[in-house]
Order: C-alpha cells, then structure tokens, then sequence
C-alpha cells in the first residue's frame, strides 16, 4: 500500500478516519440521564411534611427552605436578608408558595418585612 498522505501531529491515518455520514458518538447520550440543574429542580419540588402550630402541612423542599430564610430574616439575620430580598424583588417564586410562606408567619414577622422592604426600596 502506497502512502500519499503525510501521518503524524494532527494528521490522522485515512484508515482511522470516520466514514463520511458516521458519527464520532453513535449511540449518543443516554436517555432520560438528567444534568444537575434537572436534579436540583426535582429534588427541591419534592413535599416534605412540617408541622407549623400544631398543625400538618405538606410543601415542598424549596418553600421549607424559604420560610426557615424568611424566618431568619425576619429576626434581622443580615446574611438571610441579603439572599432573601433579591428573590423578593424579582417575584421568582410562585403565589402559591408566597401564599405559604405568608401564612407560617407571625404578625410580628410580617410587619418587620414589611417595615424593611418599604425602607429599602
């Protein structure tokens, strides 16, 4: 066999070479493999149930943790008030959640966020 084709850095023998239409990957990524996005989209809708005055409730993963923030922000927690208020400000979460997290607080708490938001708008 005469070799017509220069073999070396970045110059790949013919023979090794992909066929014209033939993929470098045929079977390709798996389906239903979810990324870590997916994962954490999931993971943080999944219910949990909390007990709040005595009383059961289910909510998801994700609205658990924005009361504990809400919470913690409300007795002036500068860290949780840092992170909590850009999420209030751009209303990412759903009424329902927001109706939610409203109901599992005081009054107290209520009127502390409310003082803090016109303060700083």
């Amino acid at each position: 066999m005469e070799n017509d084709y220069d073999v070396g850095y970045c110059k790949v023998p013919k023979g090794s070479q992909f066929k014209p239409g033939q993929s470098g990957n045929p079977k390709g990524r798996p389906r239903g493999i979810k990324n870590t996005l997916q994962l954490l989209e999931e993971i943080s809708n999944q219910k949990i149930t909390v007990f709040e005055n005595g009383k059961k409730l289910k909510i998801t993963k994700k609205a658990a943790m924005l009361i504990q923030l809400m919470n913690k922000g409300a007795k002036g927690d500068i860290k949780a008030i840092s992170t909590l208020l850009p999420i209030l400000l751009q209303n990412d979460i759903s009424e329902e959640e927001r109706q939610k997290i409203v109901k599992a607080l005081s009054s107290d708490d209520k009127q502390i966020v409310k003082t803090f938001l016109e303060n700083n708008k």
